[in-house]
């Protein structure tokens, strides 16, 4: 059985890059930050966090060996206390359907080198990968969405804080790109080189017998 070349391996190794980058950017709670400038307070006050399907919540805790100690989790949005538009909702859908067509794909493109597809079979992957792309990208609508512009979760956070710590934590307006975000753009990035590679490079050929 002849090996595959580094030309025929390159688009699942694209793609299984791509498919690490697209789950940590949609699943990953810190998609978008609201960076917190601190008024009277003597502890360091976190940035707020929001994915598309998760946020990042925080305690602060007081222990006696390390002192003032800030645990974070990610946590479902409750019930009730975000709307969520129509640029958001597209965003989950877009990244549910990356995530799934993305991973199956990738998965057939890594047994390809097994199962000898024609030309016309890993071109096909190559397609799917470019639609993948699309699905990836159209996740940054998430970035002009409610979550960005009118967070009503953010704003209750910063009324509760304040009111239980006498923090006067205050956050910045306007959300800017956290790890989530640059992690969807990076996966854009790979789906269109995987989609590139897979339509370029000729299939991995089986032995005569």
């Amino acid at each position: 059985m002849a090996r595959p070349t580094c030309a025929q391996l390159l688009p699942g190794v694209l793609a299984a890059l791509a498919f690490i980058l697209s789950l940590f950017g949609s699943v990953y709670c810190k998609f978008l930050t609201f960076e917190a400038t601190e008024g009277n307070s003597d502890n360091d006050t976190p940035a707020l966090y929001f994915g598309i399907w998760y946020y990042q919540f925080w305690t602060v805790q007081q222990n006696n060996i390390q002192g003032t100690v800030i645990l974070e989790t990610c946590e479902n949005y409750p019930d009730g206390m975000m709307y969520m538009d129509a640029k958001w909702k597209s965003a989950r859908a877009f990244s549910a359907l990356a995530l799934i067509i993305g991973g199956v794909v990738t998965f057939w493109t890594i047994l390809a080198w097994c199962l000898y597809p024609s030309k016309r079979t890993l071109q096909m992957g190559g397609i799917l990968y470019m639609l993948v792309c699309l699905f990836q990208g159209l996740t940054l609508l998430f970035l002009d969405s409610n979550a960005c512009h009118n967070n009503t979760l953010m704003k209750n956070i910063q009324e509760n804080d304040n009111e239980d710590n006498g923090a006067n934590v205050t956050y910045s307006s306007s959300c800017s790109m956290a790890a989530g975000a640059r992690c969807a753009i990076a996966a854009t990035v790979f789906w269109f080189l995987a989609a590139v590679a897979a339509l370029k490079v000729d299939p991995p050929v089986r032995d005569p017998i």
